[in-house]
């Protein structure tokens, strides 16, 4: 198995939805993050943050990220979400999954999708 953090129902605030009334108002989505480890073995031999993810910038970035602009899709932000990441961390690959309140007769609805850093795109740190 490969080794992996877990950001679980992170707070985003954002403005989204198709119709503009929806978008009108920032409203709570939950995001939880599964990517993995970039050197684990390095990290748990060293303890050293820079074998590994930091997870706090990530939950900070995620929560910018989302923030930046309005959007209609759950989708789109996810694509979003996904390509800040793998600019600002070496991750390969990252799965999400986004959770959106919208529909009453429902707890929520639910997007998932694993995305996959572009051959080309390399991070900054």
């Amino acid at each position: 198995m490969t080794p992996v953090l877990s950001l679980v129902d992170l707070e985003l605030t954002c403005h989204l939805g198709v119709p503009a009334e929806e978008r009108a108002q920032p409203q709570k989505i939950l995001c939880t993050a599964v990517f993995p480890v970039p050197d684990f073995k390095k990290a748990a031999q060293t303890d050293n943050l820079e074998h590994t993810v930091n997870y706090y910038d990530l939950s900070q970035l995620l929560q910018k990220t989302a923030r930046q602009k309005e959007r209609k899709l759950i989708e789109t932000l996810a694509a979003d979400l996904a390509e800040s990441a793998f600019a600002a961390f070496p991750i390969p690959w990252m799965d999400l999954e986004l959770k959106k309140f919208i529909l009453p007769e429902t707890r929520h609805i639910s997007f998932q999708a694993r995305f996959v850093r572009p051959k080309s795109k390399s991070h900054r740190r």
